[in-house]
């Protein structure tokens, strides 16, 4: 009887939280949960996934685009919780190791690890259940459900932010097998249900290596896209051309801004119309990961941008002007598309769907030093959010949960800007210990080393500040991350995990709002195998 009594109670709490977005009684609820506890509800699920993005990413671009008063959309998330993002062998997550993680609901190794724990060069990674026993991912097991589930990645499809949701590889580098699971599905596991929304870049793994370039027409046959900063074209060695199979398997595949605004035209014009979408809009990501000053060398300036505006005249998403791959759609625009898709193919199956979406650009390009690239990328990641949230005002029945595997980089402000006399952005000390040298380190301005410093827009004194930027070095790190949350389920995140927030509380919850079930906490076990 009593613990009929603590089940309903449990039941009762989170079900006022998932119907009303409030908080429940912490204390209660981690003294009432019952693990398995299903709560009945179901909504979709956005899951944002602003790589290497922590707080001191998002402080620099709240300062560079809103002012250090002002309000991001991410600021906006109403809903709050620090995230811990160790893996089971290290502190500092991985990228391929952490969306593993998020998509399975358990601690795996950090290297190696795509949708198996463990792997890497000359392993073999174990195939294994997720937190709910499926023998798959939570995308894997939505969409074989009958759910209809999407991805979006402005880095390249391969990516494992999005990609370990959907594909189960021995290394992260195996873009090619990678990338033909979407169509394929995963190996024993083949004609399951794959995407109906694939948006980002990586046309390269999708072509063989001896297709030609396209001479005026795009067409299925041949490729788009050469990668701006070392020029590779397409790269599979099989023979397979994985667009002209997407097509046969009814996707409608598009590689160009024109492409994408005639089928967002077409979206727009006709509510019924619910295709089935892959968009591969690079060669392989749609970002430049490089610093400021090979960006220049190569000759990536765009001379239709002010150099001296807030967003300067870098080419640092697509291809050089003039080319089919300049000025490609932005993150949020992918959005935009994939939610309409995913609206309309959840209304014929009458079921919630599944959306994940990468920014994966706020992580290499503060991995590669690029200042300005940097908070362009997090402007871009605010964009997308702002578009998923205006999703769930429209429809509440949705949870938006985000969250950053590590802290790429660890970008710095420095303010007022150490400058030289010339007035451009110089250095600031290092670690001096053991050292009678004045060690120094060099920050970016707006173009790089030794350029103008940043400005940020007002304070709310009316007051305008300047700064440069500094990094630890090129490496992911521990860092602050927090995970935020708007929508169904979402005060759970400030409520029931307030206290502690996984990696694989994000598997937890995004499961309770697509299946109505809170699954218990995975902490300190390790995945069974797959048999």
């Amino acid at each position: 009887m009593q613990k009929v009594q603590r089940t309903m109670g449990a039941m009762l709490a989170i079900g006022v939280a998932v119907s009303l977005g409030v908080s429940v009684n912490h204390a209660a609820a981690q003294d009432n949960a019952e693990p398995g506890t299903n709560v009945g509800r179901t909504g979709n699920v956005i899951f944002i996934h602003p790589d290497g993005t922590g707080l001191s990413h998002w402080n620099a671009g709240r300062m560079y685009w809103k002012g250090p008063d002002g309000m991001l959309e991410w600021d906006k998330l109403p809903n709050m919780a620090v995230y811990r993002g160790h893996m089971r062998d290290r502190l500092t997550g991985t990228s391929n190791g952490g969306a593993t993680v998020h998509a399975f609901g358990y601690k795996v190794v950090g290297p190696g690890s795509f949708g198996k724990d463990g792997g890497g060069a000359q392993q073999t990674g174990r195939a294994m259940l997720a937190l709910s026993g499926y023998p798959g991912s939570i995308m894997r097991e939505a969409a074989n459900a009958g759910y209809p589930v999407g991805v979006v990645n402005d880095g390249d499809a391969a990516e494992p932010g999005t990609g370990a949701f959907l594909a189960e590889a021995d290394d992260r580098g195996q873009s090619n097998d990678i990338v033909a699971q979407f169509l394929d599905g995963r190996p024993g596991f083949e004609g399951e249900a794959g995407p109906v929304v694939a948006l980002g870049g990586g046309e390269r793994f999708f072509l063989p290596t001896d297709a030609p370039r396209c001479a005026g027409d795009v067409r299925p046959d041949c490729y788009v896209h050469t990668d701006p900063l070392n020029q590779r074209g397409p790269a599979r060695e099989d023979g397979r051309n994985l667009i002209q199979e997407a097509i046969g398997a009814g996707y409608e595949v598009i590689r160009t801004r024109a492409e994408f605004e005639a089928l967002m035209g077409r979206l727009e014009a006709d509510d019924r119309f619910a295709p089935r979408v892959m968009g591969l809009f690079a060669a392989d990501d749609i970002f430049n990961d490089e610093p400021e000053e090979v960006i220049i060398d190569l000759g990536l300036t765009d001379p239709a941008r002010d150099p001296e505006s807030k967003e300067g005249d870098l080419v640092l998403w697509g291809s050089a002007p003039g080319t089919l791959g300049y000025n490609p759609p932005t993150p949020g625009e992918m959005m935009e598309m994939a939610l309409l898709i995913l609206e309309r193919h959840s209304a014929e199956a009458q079921r919630p769907f599944l959306l994940v979406a990468e920014v994966e650009s706020t992580d290499n390009l503060s991995n590669n030093t690029n200042g300005i690239g940097m908070l362009r990328a997090v402007q871009y990641a605010d964009e997308l959010i702002g578009v998923a949230r205006r999703h769930v005002a429209q429809d509440p029945n949705t949870l938006i949960i985000t969250a950053a595997d590590s802290d790429g980089g660890a970008p710095q402000v420095f303010s007022p800007a150490p400058t030289d006399g010339d007035g451009n952005v110089s250095t600031s000390s290092g670690n001096r210990t053991g050292s009678q040298d004045d060690v120094r380190f060099p920050l970016d301005g707006t173009r790089g080393q030794g350029t103008a410093p940043f400005v940020a827009e007002p304070d709310a004194f009316g007051n305008v500040h300047d700064f440069a930027i500094g990094y630890p070095g090129p490496n992911d790190v521990a860092g602050g991350i927090l995970s935020r949350a708007e929508g169904m389920n979402a005060g759970l995140l400030s409520a029931f995990f307030n206290g502690q927030f996984d990696s694989t509380d994000v598997y937890r919850l995004m499961y309770l709002t697509l299946f109505g079930e809170l699954l218990p906490a995975s902490q300190g076990m390790t995945a069974p195998d797959r048999e």
